[in-house]
């Protein structure tokens, strides 16, 4: 994508996640609503099961689960919706010259502002639960951009393996499965053993989910190092994508 004139990128950009979201939610009754609704009932489900059937003592439940989901949705999502959107806009990979990997981009960047549209929900039950993290929430930025570049890299892996292994997707809903499992969302990672807790956090998901809570409901720094060492992981991951992208392009386009 080096080469093109930054504004065009991003008026092209801009235009690909309209467009996104639009289709999406074009035959939905309530819309984009939906980016607020669904993770409140995923909330609301695990809240009856680990408060009330298997209780995990954990307190401000709901704003536990929920700082948690939040950037697990975006990460999900965008996975699961790269792997068909090259064959969802064939019309565009088709045209010479078109900036392919900014397909991904948008899938990414489109569920970030689900993100964005669900977020004031968590600070209204942060609230409603007497906690309230203050000016550290501006730091919330830096895991945003940490989270968006270890997104877009897997996604546009993701994109480019959906495109010409159809099953890939139906592998993926495997994997995120899993996935969702090692990732302290639904219980906190104290509460597991030392020696596994160590393995836990190689998982860049889990750096990102500690992160977000440690900011939005404990009102202090996340670990910087381990939110560093994911950064850098996270940039070399994305480098190695758009290389792989660019050398099975011409693959993508004959597949589609």
């Amino acid at each position: 994508m080096s080469g093109r004139h930054p504004a065009l990128l991003y008026d092209v950009l801009h235009a690909l996640v309209v467009r996104e979201l639009h289709v999406r939610y074009k035959s939905s009754v309530l819309g984009i609503l939906w980016a607020v609704l669904s993770p409140l009932g995923t909330v609301a489900i695990l809240h009856l099961l680990f408060t009330r059937i298997v209780p995990l003592g954990i307190p401000h439940y709901a704003s536990f689960v929920y700082a948690g989901l939040l950037p697990w949705t975006w990460f999900q999502s965008a996975l699961f919706t790269s792997a068909g959107t090259l064959l969802d806009h064939r019309d565009l990979v088709r045209m010479p010259f078109f900036p392919r990997p900014l397909l991904p981009a948008a899938v990414t960047a489109s569920n970030f502002l689900l993100y964005l549209l669900a977020f004031p929900v968590l600070l209204a039950l942060v609230a409603m639960e007497g906690v309230w993290p203050g000016e550290t929430l501006l730091l919330l930025p830096a895991v945003w951009l940490v989270q968006a570049v270890f997104t877009m890299a897997l996604a546009t892996l993701v994109a480019a393996l959906g495109a010409l292994v159809r099953d890939v997707q139906h592998l993926l809903g495997v994997v995120l499965v899993l996935w969702f499992y090692l990732t302290p969302i639904f219980y906190g990672i104290d509460r597991v053993q030392s020696s596994e807790a160590r393995w836990l956090l190689l998982n860049p998901m889990a750096i990102l989910v500690q992160a977000h809570r440690a900011i939005a409901l404990e009102g202090r720094s996340p670990d910087w190092g381990a939110l560093g060492a994911c950064a850098l992981v996270s940039g070399g991951l994305l480098a190695a994508a758009l290389a792989v992208f660019r050398a099975l392009e011409h693959l993508v386009i004959e597949e589609v």
